[in-house]
């Protein structure tokens, strides 16, 4: 991935973390500009992300391992049709 997109999405995530919610372990990659993420924080204060396409599409990992830098369901948070 350019460093461009590394670099966008990075800020699209801190954008969509809350700052006092939990925090990824490692940079999210792909993953951080993308609508289907979904960063969930437990109670012992770790942070995980989550795949909610992976629910219905049987390519995706439910738990990705971070970075993602490639990702057949990618959809960007503008997109609504299901393509990058």
């Amino acid at each position: 991935m350019p460093d461009g997109h590394a670099e966008m999405a990075e800020m699209i995530v801190s954008m969509r973390q809350p700052a006092d919610g939990p925090v990824l372990p490692a940079p999210p990659g792909l993953c951080g500009a993308c609508r289907h993420a979904s960063v969930k924080g437990t109670n012992r204060g770790t942070a995980y992300l989550r795949c909610t396409r992976a629910s219905w599409d049987d390519r995706l990992v439910r738990y990705p391992r971070l970075p993602v830098c490639d990702c057949p369901g990618f959809t960007s948070l503008g997109r609504e049709d299901g393509t990058g």
